[in-house]
């Protein structure tokens, strides 16, 4: 007796689907002179924002400044007033955390000389 093979189906042929084609990229049609031009462009921030962003910088590096040093003039000995003393221990860490609550306030204050858009829009 002869085994019947069984019988293969054709495999699906997939659905020939036709792409779309992507769009074009914009191309800019102004040229900017310079990334430093002052021409319609506009910073983020304001001469404010970042004079006291720097304010709060400096008081950053003065705070990590002043908890520098704390060498032993003798190396023999050792004197705990050096190191654990109230400019290192106190006054440096509260500078920094004060410099790092400028710098946040800087970024976020509104700049008053920033224009604002004027509303185009119809009256309704």
């Amino acid at each position: 007796m002869a085994k019947q093979q069984p019988q293969r189906r054709p495999a699906p042929q997939p659905q020939t689907q036709q792409r779309k084609a992507a769009p074009a990229p914009a191309r800019r049609t102004e040229k900017s002179e310079s990334i430093f031009s002052t021409g319609r462009e506009e910073f983020i921030f304001g001469r404010r924002n970042f004079i006291v962003i720097g304010i709060g910088l400096a008081l950053v590096l003065l705070g990590l400044v002043a908890m520098s040093g704390g060498a032993m003039p003798d190396p023999d000995t050792w004197d705990p007033n050096i190191i654990y003393s109230f400019r290192r221990i106190t006054l440096a860490p509260i500078m920094m955390v004060a410099g790092f609550v400028v710098v946040a306030y800087g970024i976020f204050i509104k700049d008053n000389a920033a224009k604002e858009e004027p509303d185009n829009s119809p009256a309704a």
